[in-house]
C-alpha cells in the first residue's frame, strides 16, 4: 500500500564520479517493495528540488530492512541525495507503479534483462526474484562510452548467466548498440522473456527487435514526474489505442506493444 515512510542513510558508494548507490534503512518499505517499483524521495529542509524525486528501488532487504537506490547525479535532486550525511533522514512515498512479472517462467527457463546505463537500476532486485523462481538471466549492458557502464561492478556478482556490453566508442565491450548485440544473441538463445530499462531510443529500437522475434518482454519506461501517483500528468507517453499512458499509474513497467512508438521523441 502506497504510505509515506521515513528512512535513515546508511552509506553512500561511489562506482564513478557521477554514479553512486544510496543504502537506506526503512524496514515497511523494504518487506512491501517489488522488483520495478520506485519511490518518491524527498529531502527535508532542502529549497531545491521543490518536489519529490522519483528513484527506482535497485534492492531491497526485508530481514536487515534495507533499501538500495542507484542514482547518477544530473541535477538539484540527485545531488541532494549525494550529498547527504550518515544518519540523515529523508521521506519516501513508495511503494509506487507497478512491476516487472516473474509470473509464468518455468524453472530452467533463460530470460534477458537490457539496461542502458542507469537503466540498470531496478535489475538487482529483479535478479533476486529471478534467481528465487530458478530462473537464469543474462544480463545486456550499453553506454555511449565505458564511463556509462560504471555499474557493471555491482552486477559481475548476481548475474547468473552472461554479461555482454556494448558501448558507442567501443570503448568497453562491442563497439555499437547494445540493443544490435542483444538482437544477434537472441535470435539463438531462446529467451521465454525480455525485461528492459533505459533511455526512449533504446527501446524504440529492442521494440522492433522484439516484435520481429516474437519475443514477450517488459520495459520499465524513464519519465519525469512530479508527484508519483496520477495527479500532476508529467509523466504522460504515447500509447497505442489511446492518446496517453499515465507512467506512474498505468507502469513504469509496460508491453512495448502498448507504446506508440512513432510519436515518441
Amino acid at each position: 500500500m502506497r504510505s509515506d515512510h521515513s528512512a535513515l542513510l546508511l552509506d553512500t558508494r561511489h562506482y564513478s564520479e557521477s554514479v553512486f548507490s544510496s543504502t537506506l534503512e526503512s524496514p515497511s518499505l523494504a518487506r512491501e517493495i517489488a522488483p520495478g517499483q520506485f519511490i518518491m524521495l524527498d529531502v527535508p529542509g532542502r529549497i531545491r528540488p521543490y518536489l519529490r524525486r522519483a528513484y527506482s528501488v535497485a534492492d531491497a532487504e526485508p530481514d536487515s530492512g534495507r533499501i538500495e537506490l542507484l542514482v547518477k547525479t544530473i541535477g538539484p535532486g540527485t545531488a541532494a541525495l549525494e550529498e547527504l550525511s550518515h544518519s540523515a533522514a529523508v521521506s519516501l512515498l513508495g511503494p509506487l507503479g507497478n512491476g516487472f512479472s516473474v509470473d509464468g517462467l518455468p524453472r530452467g527457463s533463460r530470460v534477458a534483462l537490457v539496461a542502458g546505463g542507469i537503466g540498470a537500476a531496478p535489475f538487482p532486485l529483479l535478479l533476486r526474484a529471478l534467481a528465487a523462481a530458478g530462473v537464469t538471466s543474462d544480463f545486456f549492458f550499453g553506454g555511449r562510452t565505458a564511463a556509462d557502464l560504471a555499474l557493471l561492478e555491482r552486477f559481475r556478482a548476481i548475474v547468473p548467466g552472461h554479461i555482454l556490453t556494448a558501448t558507442n566508442d567501443g570503448s568497453s565491450g562491442e563497439q555499437g548498440f547494445v540493443t544490435d548485440l542483444f538482437g544477434r544473441r537472441a535470435e539463438k538463445a531462446g529467451y521465454s522473456r525480455v525485461y528492459a530499462c533505459g533511455p526512449m531510443p533504446m527501446f524504440g529500437a529492442l521494440a522492433a527487435v522484439v516484435s520481429r522475434l516474437n519475443l514477450p518482454a517488459e520495459f520499465s519506461t524513464e519519465a519525469e514526474m512530479g508527484c508519483g501517483f496520477g495527479a500532476c500528468l508529467a509523466c504522460v507517453i504515447p500509447g497505442t489505442g489511446t492518446s496517453f499512458l499515465v507512467s506512474c499509474l498505468e507502469g513504469p513497467v509496460l508491453p512495448p506493444s502498448r507504446i506508440d512508438w512513432s510519436r515518441c521523441r
